[in-house]
């Protein structure tokens, strides 16, 4: 016999299985379309599974065939099929819409005629569920005998139906060819194991889990089977058999259930409330109850996080007894004037003590900093641990309660183990779930246990699929395991889809609100502070959702071209009637026209024209948490009753929210990684009336993330490693982005033949607050017109990383643990926080801050004071634009801003605070001396300091009031007593060493340090090698033990090396690292950094500066940061400077204005040689250049910015390297052109070059929005019909621009 392989068919694989069709010696029978339409058509139409055979010893494609769960007839429509059967047939099976597929096309070399069967029994391994596939013969007609089908050889392997019209005379009919699926595939017989099974059982056993065995003996299955002990009743052994060549029985499948579980310990300790905490239902009959008290976790609503209600709240409760702002003028050192002396009773005047009287006046200030600070640094803030008082009831079957009564009213039993042998399809291990149901006939449930080491075992993660996790409650007891469960009507239930009748019209409603979390609080939760905002919140918006599908429903009863349909999702029994089937959720959809704005943001393939009318958005999809498992079901019967075959689901983090219970099983639409256009701030909002309220997406500004389903296979990435972050940085976001999208390429080959999902193991461990405010979208700037300019929301970083925020939400794949890391624990491998123990196998440090102030050593046992602030995070924004409004209200005159820094992020802090309510004169801004320090740090580039520019702002700000000065250094700071509010700041002169004095409320720092001291103390207690302040790594950012990484601005190489490695890219810091860590592998790999640096920040005035580097590639060699050529233009108030290396490659762009826009595409011209910018330089030289920003957005920039064009570069230089090794050296054997002048061999390079160019633009040209002039434009045009070709050219409609 031969063997065969069957893999699912790929778009790579289209060359091949075109040359297939049209080679000779093939055979084919089912739908005539592939043999004629062409390769172009064969990938475009739907088909459920596309297989395709090869030969296992030569690897040659030997077949291909085409599924679909409806049949290829053109007359029929796709959802007619079952009646046409039953009507036109006389069929003896049992035929569902889920237990048939349709096989519509196959084609295989005459040579391999068994490879049919190999193919049919592949598609009953993928698809447990189908019983038939059926194969329809058409009448003959006479055809050429490239056309003609043959039968025979699907003949043997299958049943033929006539239709009832069938007779001897009339024989030429259609008729049915019927594959089953319990004749085709080999049984599997499952008995009790005995005890001589034990041998067999731990061979079986032995290639997953060898540890076993050594743990346990060598006859461990037959004492289990043997033993007499009470309670081993409970285990069930069982094996599966199948029978092989010699008709012996095999033992293929081993499983080892178990009644033997603590129910009352997974109430206590797991959320099995939605599962009927695992017992049978009290119907009726007597029961016991058990009052027990477990613990959950409850998250704070966004509302009532940061929203300015959720903070007045916050405000009104100080510390001080919790006094409302509407107090008594005595109460709490009221101004400070007057003082209550607590001995006399008489009252002091305190005007003699001025040293107290200071502190009395901001004693109010520093309470309620104090509060706010400590409630938004907690993690109670954020996530809170309650009691809640559940009644565990359960029936009484008889026993007096305890655990006899409980035992015997479980609904559950326990999987404990599942293998298989070698080579067995793990597909069907879906029969062996089946069969562990029908062993306990009167129990739902199954629970399985993952353990840790169980993790990369196939089989294990097989059953999985089929499973649900259960959450873990807050507990002290360590190690939990991890917990799965399904129920029997997830592995038996059929799922359909029906339409909608007016009946369903509750029971939609019904489910929409059935979804929602339990709105009853403790009472707790709500009286310490948290706004009543956030209940209303929720509540609206689950009013607004219920409304808008009121209306649509309506819409669709109404109106019968309603441009929405809605669906309810059932689940029984397919054959009988709707009323025997259970609702378990609903979908909403309509067809989806906006696709083609949608390229502005996300990387799509462009070339999908044959999608167009059958795109669908879901606007809402309900579906039980049991049955999230049959995804690809639920959408392919979708497709069956809409003709859509391509799913979109838009959510968004302002509008109001829909929910769509699928999104984590459909694809997330990668943002493009650099923008190719200015993208402004301010939201035009256009008022279209559509149906019922839902909102209109503005595709081009909004923060939407956009979900995708194609049809396809799912396809999990996910990495058997487990990486734990420290730090939520731009780096990290960087690298999680990477990590979650590497399956995402330029060319598209993984999106286009699956459903591609993301399942990385990553823990990320960062301060509580940071990544909750980084998401918070609720927050409104009083002072600001349009919030995304407002400094609190303005980020500085490139969109690579802003989008991981505005256009994804990790916290679906990455899980985040608020809390401090308390210690490493390096031999075992673990990170201690919160006092939960993280395990890793490669931790990677990204704690990197961007401002740390070095205080003196003997302030360093200090905690940090309340009116201390630096910004590295968006919470540390939010902290201070809370502190400023406290310090405005409470001391409205009086008080007095400290800012230290010497940078133009200082500035942009100068700038948000004179906008935001403060009097410039308040303000004291001091600017340290920046040393020259050592020749290494000033040849690094720095972003985010401009030494020009900021002359200039120094005196914008002084001119508007400003307390100004120079060449400054901190020098300590003076505390009060209670040891955490900063009293006066001191400030050193350098060179002249004189001291200076500033009393201050708030103190904001942006001196440049990157460890924070704290980290520091746990680095070295886990005996990581620290230099100074920075921690040193290898060229593989490896520290000195291999299984930790660290990146960022703080660490050192070990080697001294030639290139800069701070302040550099934090997309291609990520990219190295995965190579390193072995997840994403680059096959031409260099240390050094090449990709330019990124850098925006709001300055006074309401102008903008975009900064963008290159990092310097060669240290060595470089003078201290100068330019060869530096040249700037100004006109309508935007200031740009380019400035190019000594080798004319253009080195740095800054642009200042006033224009409120993100500058991403400037990254494209960083890096590119001037000559390749049009010639840059000499036009310049020429006056024809007046604005180097408009002329950056020049039509041919788009040739620039294209994503092949790096290809095209990398062809040319292959080609021009040649010729100029052959011009420089004579001898060169030129092969046939020898005796070719130089000139001409230039010119024929020339000519080669320009060749590649055109043909780069034609295959592109639809992706250009300028109109590129090609050669073949103007020879097309006929000089005699000049102005009528015009004419037509206008009337035609304009393409290239859709």
């Amino acid at each position: 016999t031969m063997s065969f392989e069957v893999f699912f068919a790929k778009v790579e694989d289209l060359e091949e299985i075109n040359k297939l069709i049209w080679s000779p010696g093939v055979r084919w029978f089912g739908n005539i379309r592939p043999k004629y339409r062409g390769k172009k058509s064969l990938f475009q139409t739907y088909q459920t599974h596309r297989l395709l055979a090869r030969n296992k010893t030569t690897s040659d494609l030997v077949a291909y065939a085409e599924f679909r769960n409806y049949p290829a007839v053109s007359a029929l429509p796709s959802e007619c099929w079952m009646e046409w059967l039953s009507i036109r047939y006389c069929l003896t099976i049992a035929i569902t819409w889920l237990n048939t597929l349709f096989c519509n096309f196959c084609i295989y070399k005459v040579d391999y005629p068994g490879v049919v069967s190999e193919i049919m029994k592949e598609v009953f391994y993928r698809e447990n569920r189908v019983w038939y596939i059926i194969t329809v013969r058409t009448p003959d007609v006479r055809q050429p005998t490239h056309f003609k089908e043959i039968f025979d050889d699907l003949e043997q392997l299958s049943k033929v139906y006539y239709p009832q019209e069938f007779s001897v005379e009339n024989d030429n009919t259609q008729s049915l060819y019927v594959v089953v699926r319990f004749e085709h595939l080999p049984r599997i017989t499952y008995r009790k194991a005995l005890a001589e099974d034990n041998d067999d059982i731990i061979a079986i056993q032995e290639i997953e889990m060898p540890e076993m065995r050594e743990e346990l003996g060598d006859y461990y299955i037959a004492e289990v089977i043997m033993s007499q002990e009470p309670g081993s009743e409970k285990n069930l052994l069982v094996v599966g058999e199948m029978t092989n060549q010699n008709e012996e029985a095999e033992i293929a499948v081993f499983l080892w259930l178990s009644t033997e579980i603590d129910i009352r310990f997974y109430v206590q300790n797991y959320e099995v409330g939605a599962y009927g905490n695992l017992v049978k239902g009290v119907d009726g009959s007597s029961f016991h109850y058990e009052p027990l008290t477990v613990y959950s976790v409850n998250r704070r609503a966004p509302a009532s996080m940061f929203t300015t209600d959720a903070l007045t709240d916050l405000h009104n409760m100080t510390i001080l007894g919790g006094i409302q702002q509407i107090d008594s003028g005595m109460s709490v050192a009221s101004a400070g004037k007057i003082k209550i002396s607590s001995l006399m009773g008489t009252i002091d005047d305190p005007l003699e003590d001025n040293e107290k009287n200071n502190f009395y006046m901001r004693e109010v200030l520093h309470s309620k900093f104090k509060y706010i600070i400590d409630m938004l640094i907690s993690s109670k803030y954020y996530m809170r641990n309650e009691p809640n008082n559940i009644n565990f009831v359960y029936p009484t079957e008889g026993y007096p309660s305890g655990s006899k009564a409980i035992q015997a009213a479980s609904n559950v039993f326990l999987l404990k183990c599942i293998v298989a042998r070698e080579g067995f399809p793990l597909s069907r291990l879906y029969n062996s779930l089946v069969a562990t149901f029908c062993a306990y006939p009167d129990k739902d449930y199954c629970l399985f246990i993952m353990h840790k080491e169980d993790r990369n075992i196939k089989s294990r993660t097989e059953v999985l699929s089929y499973f649900m996790p259960v959450l873990v409650r807050p507990t002290t007891l360590p190690d939990m395991e991890e917990v799965f469960i399904t129920h029997r009507s997830t592995i038996f239930g059929e799922i359909s889809i029906y339409e909608m009748t007016k009946e369903d019209v509750k029971v939609v409603l019904d489910l929409a609100v059935g979804n929602l979390p339990d709105k009853t609080r403790s009472p707790s939760f709500s009286s310490e502070g948290v706004s009543y905002c956030s209940m209303v919140n929720e509540r609206a918006e689950l009013e607004h959702e219920l409304r808008v599908l009121e209306d649509i429903m309506t819409d669709v009863l109404e109106n019968k071209f309603s441009e929405f349909s809605v669906f309810t999702i059932r689940c029984g029994n397919s054959k009988k009637s709707i009323k025997h089937n259970t609702p378990i959720g609903y979908v909403v959809l309509r067809q989806f026209h906006s696709h083609s704005k949608l390229f502005d943001h996300y990387h799509l393939p462009r070339q999908e024209n044959h999608l167009d009318h059958v795109r669908a958005e879901i606007i809402s999809l309900r579906l039980h948490p049991l049955f999230l498992v049959s995804s690809e079901q639920v959408f392919r019967d979708l497709a069956r009753k809409t003709n859509f075959f391509d799913f979109y689901f838009i959510s968004s983090f302002h509008e109001s929210k829909f929910g769509n219970d699928l999104k984590k099983m459909m694809m997330v639409l990668e943002p493009r990684p650099i923008q190719k256009a200015p993208v402004a701030f301010k939201i035009n909002k256009e008022v279209e009336p559509t149906t019922g309220h839902l909102p209109k997406m503005n595709f081009a500004q909004d923060y939407l993330i956009v979900y995708r389903h194609r049809l396809k296979p799912n396809k999990w990435f996910t990495s058997s490693r487990k990486l734990v972050i420290i730090g939520f940085s731009a780096l990290t976001k960087a690298f999680l982005r990477l990590l979650i999208f590497q399956w995402n390429n330029k060319d598209f080959t993984n999106a286009s033949n699956y459903t591609c999902l993301s399942w990385p193991e990553v823990t990320v461990i960062c301060n509580p607050g940071i990544m909750e405010a980084e998401y918070d979208s609720l927050f409104e700037c009083p002072y600001c017109t349009c919030n995304r300019r407002c400094y609190i929301s303005y980020q500085n970083v490139p969109c690579y990383i802003r989008d991981c925020i505005w256009r994804m939400d990790m916290r679906y794949w990455v899980h985040f643990v608020p809390g401090k890391v308390q210690f490493i624990n390096r031999e075992k491998k673990f990170v201690k926080a919160n006092a939960c123990e993280i395990y890793y196998d490669s931790l990677l440090l990204m704690c990197a801050r961007k401002f740390v102030l070095k205080v003196p050593s003997w302030e360093k046992a200090v905690p940090c004071p309340c009116n201390f602030v630096e910004v590295n995070f968006r919470l540390n924004k939010l902290l201070l634009f809370h502190k400023l409004r406290t310090l405005l209200r409470d001391m409205p005159n009086t008080y007095r801003i400290v800012v230290y820094g010497n940078n133009l992020s200082a500035f942009e802090c100068v700038s948000f605070l004179t906008s935001h309510g403060v009097e410039s004169s308040r303000i004291v801004f001091l600017q340290p001396h920046r040393s020259t320090g050592s020749e290494q740090e000033t040849k690094q580039k720095i972003p985010y300091f401009d030494n020009n520019l900021q002359f200039l702002l120094t005196d914008i700000l002084a001119d508007s009031g400003v307390v100004i000065l120079e060449d400054y250094s901190f020098h300590h700071w003076v505390l009060h007593e209670s040891g955490d509010f900063i009293m006066q700041v001191v400030f050193q002169h350098f060179p002249r060493r004189h001291l200076v004095t500033y009393e201050c409320d708030l103190f904001i720092s942006f001196e440049e340090g990157y460890l924070k001291p704290g980290h520091k103390i746990w680095m070295e207690n886990a005996g990581i090698e620290l230099s100074g302040d920075d921690i040193l790594v290898n060229e593989r950012f490896q520290t000195n033990d291999p299984n930790i990484y660290a990146a960022g601005n703080f660490i050192k190489l070990r080697r001294e090396c030639n290139y800069q490695f701070k302040f550099v890219s934090e997309r291609e810091i990520a990219r190295k690292l995965l190579h390193h860590l072995g997840i994403a592998p680059k096959a031409k790999f260099e240390d050094r950094f090449a990709e330019p640096v990124f850098f925006q920040a709001s300055l006074p005035l309401n102008y903008f500066i975009t900064k963008i580097t290159l990092p310097r590639r060669f240290l060595a060699s470089q003078t201290t940061v100068t330019y060869a050529w530096n040249r700037t233009t100004y006109k309508d108030q935007t200031f740009c400077r380019v400035g190019l290396s000594q080798t004319m490659v253009v080195d740095e762009i800054v642009i200042v204005t006033k224009q409120e826009c993100y500058m991403d595409f400037l990254q494209h011209f960083v890096g590119k040689h001037e000559l390749l910018l049009n010639n840059l330089k000499a036009r310049y030289e020429a006056n024809t250049i007046d604005n180097f920003l408009k002329w950056f957005q020049q039509g041919w920039t788009e040739l620039i910015m294209h994503e092949g064009f790096e290809d095209l570069q990398v062809e040319n230089r292959s080609i021009l390297k040649t010729m100029a090794v052959a011009a420089q050296n004579k001898n060169v054997n030129r092969g046939p052109f020898q005796d070719v002048t130089d000139h001409d061999f230039y010119m024929l390079n020339k000519r080669y070059v320009e060749q590649k160019l055109l043909s780069f633009l034609r295959d592109n040209r639809s992706d250009f929005k300028h109109k590129f002039a090609l050669p073949e434009d103007f020879i097309a045009m006929d000089p005699y019909s000049w102005n009528q070709s015009l004419e037509e050219k206008n009337q035609s409609p304009d393409t290239s621009e859709e």
